[in-house]
């Protein structure tokens, strides 16, 4: 395996030029006062840090973290019995079934976001004011997003050992149980996989509560994205730094559990 480390080369070098170098650069700039992009006058300064106090980014973060939870569990409600359905049905097209799924992921997210809006703007819909709630903004996120839980569940899913099932069955275990005892447990790593591959996307998004939330629906995306058109690129470094390490803290700790969980299924 050794002589197959060199491939890595340039992996690790556009990992660096791509993700470290501007991560530094960012961070660099959280301790700079500069006016837009001219930087030769830039001066050290913490007025970004002091502005992190400012209640309308935990106001924005608290709503981004309200979309997000709240789209993981709506996710799950739906994207579980779908996974289930598809991996234990006789079906011999279940390709099929996962090719229907992404399709829409075929085409540009931007397009689906707009095209939600043009729906909830409709004769039909337009009565029932859903454009500018957090109800409609939650719909579209879980939209764009639940193909993301269906996948690892299936996955996890497809690959059980479905022995255990049948030996379940065998002993006169009902089905109800069988499941919660056996199937779900065993399906718990595609769950958490799916939960992080929707949570952090929904999360840190701007596209779907600025189209479809029409500005009333604020997360801590659109504040980002308003700060860096502003061009203060000093506080929006900050905050983009520390929406990364949230990020990070929330991978960290959802490794964690996995591993825990893993440690004490052996």
């Amino acid at each position: 395996m050794k002589r197959f480390k060199a491939l890595a080369i340039p992996y690790f070098v556009w990992l660096i030029l791509l993700v470290v170098l501007p991560l530094l650069v960012m961070l660099v700039l959280t301790f700079m006062s500069s006016n837009g992009t001219n930087f030769t006058e830039a001066e050290f300064s913490l007025d970004a840090y002091s502005r992190m106090l400012d209640p309308s980014i935990y106001k924005a973060l608290w709503n981004s973290l309200y979309v997000a939870v709240l789209t993981v569990i709506i996710c799950i409600l739906l994207g579980y019995p779908v996974a289930y359905f598809i991996s234990f049905s006789k079906l011999k097209n279940k390709s099929l079934f996962l090719l229907l799924l992404i399709l829409p992921m075929w085409s540009n997210s931007m397009l689906r976001i707009v095209s939600w809006l043009r729906l909830f703007s409709t004769d039909a819909l337009a009565a029932l004011n859903l454009v500018g709630t957090d109800a409609a903004v939650i719909f579209v996120t879980v939209t764009t997003y639940l193909p993301f839980m269906i996948f690892p569940i299936y996955t996890v899913l497809e690959k059980m050992d479905r022995g255990l099932i049948e030996a379940s069955k065998d002993l006169g275990v009902p089905a109800w149980k069988t499941f919660l005892k056996v199937t779900l447990p065993l399906s718990l790593s595609g769950v958490s996989s799916g939960t992080l591959m929707v949570f952090l996307p929904a999360a840190t998004g701007f596209a779907i509560s600025q189209t479809i939330g029409q500005g009333k629906v604020r997360l801590i995306g659109n504040l980002i994205q308003t700060v860096f058109e502003k061009n203060n690129y000093n506080f929006g470094s900050l905050l983009s730094i520390f929406v990364t390490l949230m990020i990070l803290a929330i991978v960290g700790l959802s490794s964690l559990l996995t591993r825990r969980r893993d440690l004490d299924a052996n």
